[in-house]
């Protein structure tokens, strides 16, 4: 059986009946975006009055605000909600390392499916209409890509209440199936130029040049786009994607008049979202200072009048940029170190200095501790987490700086704890490359309990501890760190520890005393905490590279499909 397309002969009526479809389906398909966070609110309503009628507990009216906030929960009782849950469970893994999870995999599938019904969808045997109707489709869906990359302004995420970092794959994935429908367009076009010997001709004409444009550019977006070149270098994808995002909208104003009106809406979506993050940006005085022995910096913000007027939540992040041009464009995000900004009058960060935003922060802690940073945020799916002290266990697992999303969460249950209020049992477990990666976190722990909790575990994962006494140890993991920064960096007033009256050594040895050497074995802690309550309801929340956050789920993962109630919350990182 041969194409079941081809190129037909249309009198005036047929061709304007041909439009009059490829008009109606391409608004059709836009519109019927609005289905997605419908079936969501549906969803959610469902869950909660099944969860007022058959409570699986007495806590199970208490659902957070977000079913799905990178997380997992499940109820206790009944084969139907544990077999929920592990197909959850499943959903929420990756396909493969570094891609996406199969339930965004999966939802993604199936938009792409019903936009490719609504692509032949009427179409008979017309070539034509069928490749126009490729190319009006995925037009219609590019305010719906846009508006899935807005940070903060988003209708999406007030409807599903799912944050950026939520968001964001899925924002990826349909700009892959985009990509995909629009160059089937062009494939179609350029095929259909050559049969009738056309191509010499056309491809002169505005229409034409302005097409392939576009297609070149829809390529090379998707192409910079990929994890590869994003990690290997993550400021030439952003700025090639803002660019080549801005200027792909006049190309295909300019294309095809048909398509204009979606053209116009991802505009003004796209300087809405511009305007937005541009307004809520704040500049403030911060003091920035090294931490001694190590390439961490320390980030000590006063709260102003503007940043007063915010509201943070324990493990949410701010984007932290220099003022001025170009340097304004060079944000990074950083996690709120400190438990509660408004108490403390403060907002508190630690990044490690690597290149670019950090590298440039760590310049001016070598020479004037003090400058102007312009602030964004807060952001994060944080505040959308359950109120963690209504779970009986609570683990938290950090690796490096990630200590900087889990150690709030952690004083802020440690806090609630001294102040009368019933909390569940706590696990901490952080491990870090050397002693002096963790000095300021046990100097948070110091300064708010006075000494450090028993659910505290700090490990040291450099092979060279073994065998070292604190003093030692001190001693030689200061020696490297001055070596490595002493290339770069000029060390200035290095042997003052930020918010500690003591001397270096002294805060190094008390670090190395309460640190372990090697690696956690995170099967055994795991297995501690879901087998000292066999029914009890358990949140775990992982923040570290991606190698650590894979091992912690796949312990977790079994006792999901024994049946228990889990709460789950990773955020990775490269080292």
């Amino acid at each position: 059986m041969g194409f079941p397309y081809h190129f037909v002969t249309l009198n005036d009526e047929q061709n304007l009946r041909r439009r009059q479809l490829l008009d109606g389906y391409g608004q059709f398909a836009q519109l019927s975006i609005l289905l997605l966070p419908l079936m969501y609110q549906l969803c959610i309503g469902m869950r909660l009055l099944i969860s007022r009628i058959w409570p699986s507990n007495p806590q199970a009216v208490k659902e957070h605000q977000s079913p799905i906030v990178s997380s997992f929960k499940q109820p206790t009782r009944g084969y139907s909600t544990i077999l929920l849950a592990r197909i959850r469970w499943f959903l929420d893994g990756e396909v493969f390392e570094r891609w996406n999870t199969r339930q965004e995999w999966l939802i993604a599938g199936l938009w792409a499916m019903w936009l490719l019904v609504l692509v032949f969808k009427d179409t008979g045997n017309d070539y034509l209409h069928l490749t126009r109707r490729f190319g009006i489709v995925a037009a219609s869906q590019l305010p719906l890509h846009y508006l899935l990359a807005a940070k903060s302004w988003s209708p999406i995420q007030y409807l599903t209440r799912m944050s950026h970092e939520e968001l964001n794959p899925y924002h990826r994935l349909l700009g892959r199936v985009l990509i995909a429908l629009f160059s089937v367009h062009a494939a179609m076009y350029l095929n259909f130029y050559i049969q009738l010997n056309l191509l010499l001709k056309r491809i002169q004409d505005r229409d034409v040049i302005l097409g392939l444009m576009a297609i070149t550019t829809f390529m090379l977006i998707g192409t910079t786009a990929l994890a590869k070149i994003r990690t290997w270098n993550y400021r030439l994808f952003f700025y090639l994607h803002v660019i080549l995002s801005a200027s792909l909208l006049p190309i295909l104003f300019f294309h095809v008049s048909h398509i204009r009106l979606y053209i116009i809406e991802s505009a003004a979506i796209y300087l809405i979202v511009i305007l937005q993050r541009n307004v809520s940006q704040t500049t403030a005085e911060a003091t920035i200072e090294l931490v001694p022995s190590t390439n961490l910096l320390a980030i000590t913000i006063p709260l102003t009048k503007a940043l007063s007027s915010k509201t943070y939540a324990q493990g949410q992040h701010i984007y932290v940029g220099f003022p001025s041009l170009p340097q304004k464009l060079r944000i990074n995000p950083f996690s709120i170190a400190n438990r509660d900004p408004h108490d403390d009058k403060k907002i508190e960060l630690v990044a490690r200095a690597l290149s670019g935003t950090t590298a440039m922060l760590a310049d001016c802690a070598a020479k004037q501790k003090t400058t102007s940073l312009t602030l964004e945020g807060p952001y994060g799916a944080a505040n959308c987490f359950p109120d963690l002290a209504t779970y009986d266990r609570v683990l938290f697992v950090a690796g490096g700086v990630g200590a900087t999303f889990t150690l709030p969460l952690y004083l802020d249950l440690l806090h609630r704890g001294a102040r009368g209020e019933q909390v569940p049992s706590i696990k901490f477990v952080w491990s870090v490359r050397q002693v002096a990666d963790a000095q300021w976190g046990i100097n948070q722990l110091l300064e708010t309990c006075g000494t450090l909790p028993e659910s505290f575990n700090a490990y040291t994962t450099r092979s060279d501890v073994d065998g070292l006494d604190s003093e030692s140890l001190a001693r030689r993991t200061q020696s490297k760190s001055e070596a490595q920064f002493s290339d770069s960096i000029e060390l200035q007033e290095r042997d003052r520890l930020i918010g500690d009256s003591s001397s270096p050594e002294d805060v190094a040895s008390r670090a190395a005393a309460t640190l372990r050497n090697g690696r956690p074995d995170y099967r055994a802690i795991v297995h501690e905490v879901f087998s000292y309550n066999g029914r009890g309801k358990v949140a775990v929340l992982v923040c570290g590279p991606n190698g650590m956050g894979a091992s912690v789920r796949s312990e977790v993962g079994k006792w999901v499909w024994r049946g228990r109630d889990v709460f789950w919350h990773g955020e990775e990182f490269g080292w």
